[in-house]
């Protein structure tokens, strides 16, 4: 499974022919790949490593079940840029997700809004640059009044990570919660956390072209009332309903027969009602066979 809160992902890369100045039917990777060819395949990539899922279950010989995840390839043949890491990237960019993300003992840096409007007006002081909250900052002593409220220096974080595949299939997404959050339910916990999410099926983020050789008008989204990360709490929910293969041929390469999965974490329902405690959680992001 796909793991984009902790940043655990993987990929491939394509080739092409061009002979004169007509260009020649060229075929990237996926369209080359007999396992891809015969059975299926879906494909998730950061625009640099990519990541293989078999419908083929090598192990019982046969296809994986309706309504079951898809099988990461471990062995066999790779595409170029397989086998790596693959992050989630900062929406409209390839700068990946893991770089501007809290480490351990560090958290999303928060500040007081006294006004009601929003905005901090006491600032955390970030006292080892770190950009994160920690150990290391400080906040002074302030009074409460009935506007007081917490802010988060950035209210939501957008990330996305590109798909292509020579099947029709499912994308699921459940949310996991790690420690022991605020002393509500952990669904509690996450259900503070919005969640929204979308498809863009062409575009160029920093040099990287991708969408040309996607299939445009076979893609429906889910309908699952999907607002907040308690909404995905500890249960696979189906986002995205891809109904066709998302790549056509005779591309020059994988991004071109790619789309993009956004999504968007937003924190503006975090207050002091929650108390004192803090939460961790990861997405895994699972692709099944429709």
């Amino acid at each position: 499974m796909l793991k984009p809160a902790s940043n655990s992902f993987k990929a491939i890369g394509l080739v092409a022919a061009l002979v004169g100045l007509a260009p020649h039917a060229s075929a990237s990777w996926i369209d080359t790949d007999p396992l891809c060819q015969t059975y299926g395949c879906v494909i998730v990539h950061d625009g640099a490593n990519f990541v293989v899922y078999d419908l083929f279950d090598n192990v019982s010989g046969s296809l994986v079940p309706v309504g079951s995840p898809l099988i990461q390839r471990l062995s066999g043949p790779q595409p170029p840029g397989g086998g790596g890491l693959v992050s989630p990237v900062v929406t409209g960019s390839l700068t990946q997700a893991l770089t501007t993300a809290p480490l351990q003992d560090q958290g999303i840096r928060l500040g007081i809004d006294q006004t009601g409007d929003g905005i901090e007006d006491i600032v955390i002081g970030d006292l080892n640059s770190s950009g994160f909250l920690d150990a290391g900052d400080s906040l002074g002593a302030f009074q409460l009044s009935n506007t007081t409220d917490i802010v988060s220096a950035s209210t939501s974080y957008l990330r996305s990570f590109y798909i292509t595949s020579s099947i029709d299939f499912e994308l699921v997404a459940t949310a996991i919660p790690i420690g022991a959050g605020f002393g509500q339910s952990l669904n509690a916990d996450l259900s503070a956390i919005g969640f929204d999410y979308r498809l863009q099926k062409a575009g160029n983020d920093d040099g990287l072209r991708f969408g040309q050789r996607a299939q445009k008008g076979n893609v429906l989204r889910v309908l699952t009332g999907v607002t907040n990360l308690g909404d995905l709490a500890m249960q696979p929910t189906p986002l995205v309903d891809f109904r066709k293969a998302v790549a056509k041929k005779n591309a020059t390469n994988i991004a071109e027969q790619s789309v993009r999965f956004d999504y968007v974490y937003d924190f503006g329902a975090y207050d002091m009602s929650l108390g004192r405690g803090e939460i961790d959680f990861e997405i895994e992001f699972a692709f099944h066979r429709r």
